[in-house]
């Protein structure tokens, strides 16, 4: 992808995200993405960062942000275009969590 193309990409889902900006979970998942599009930036995005939590939250609170995080985000739910790359990004993030905690 080109830089171009990546900062069309970015405004476009800027425009389609504004209403979801004011929740601070959403508000650090909008940052993560942004951080993964910007070619100067490490590639991978930190799991944690991403839902939202430190890596010393328990399973049970690791559990519950995916949770909330999947209802707000879901495609057929969250009334706002353009989460679909948001929620594959938690989902992506949770799986990678699962797998370094064992729960796989």
């Amino acid at each position: 992808m080109t830089d171009a193309t990546a900062e069309m990409m970015s405004g476009w889902l800027n425009q389609m995200l504004e209403g979801l900006r004011n929740d601070p979970v959403i508000g650090e998942l909008w940052s993560a993405m942004k951080a993964e599009t910007q070619p100067h930036l490490h590639a991978a995005v930190d799991s944690y960062r991403v839902i939202g939590l430190d890596k010393t939250a328990t399973d049970d609170q690791v559990k519950k942000r995916y949770r909330e995080l999947m209802v707000k985000l879901h495609p057929d739910t969250a009334g706002v275009k353009g989460t679909e790359f948001l929620f594959q990004l938690v989902m992506g993030a949770y799986q990678q969590i699962s797998k370094e905690r064992g729960w796989r």
